[in-house]
């Protein structure tokens, strides 16, 4: 079978499906990731997704390194970090707040911080 289906080669429709997608926009990609960003540009829901994806990932690294520096497995960072962001019915209001007043600063940097105040290093 040739790659030309109907006057569609595969090349073509990855291109249309990028462009469908918004993925390779000049505008985006150009534009750096920072709390103004986020807040301004980003739909609610997918706010919350990206922000608990963050976390998450800050918990697990932490456990890692807790883990790695102790030689045995070390869950009290890693349990702080998700009671501190799944405890608190508010924290998502708490961050977006941060986000606001720190705007130019990445949202990982700003969330590093917030954790690293609740839960040390």
């Amino acid at each position: 079978m040739s790659a030309v289906t109907n006057g569609f080669s595969s090349r073509n429709t990855a291109a249309a499906l990028a462009v469908l997608l918004g993925i390779g926009s000049p505008a985006v990609a150009d534009t750096p990731m920072t709390g103004k960003v986020i807040l301004e540009q980003m739909p609610r829901n997918e706010f919350v997704v990206f922000v608990t994806g963050i976390v998450e990932g800050m918990a697990y690294a932490r456990f890692r390194k807790d883990t790695l520096a102790s030689g045995s497995k070390v869950e009290d960072g890693m349990t702080c970090i998700r009671d501190w962001f799944h405890g608190d019915a508010q924290v998502i209001l708490k961050i977006e707040d941060a986000f606001r007043q720190y705007d130019q600063y990445a949202p990982w940097v700003v969330l590093g911080a917030m954790i690293k105040k609740k839960c040390g290093e």
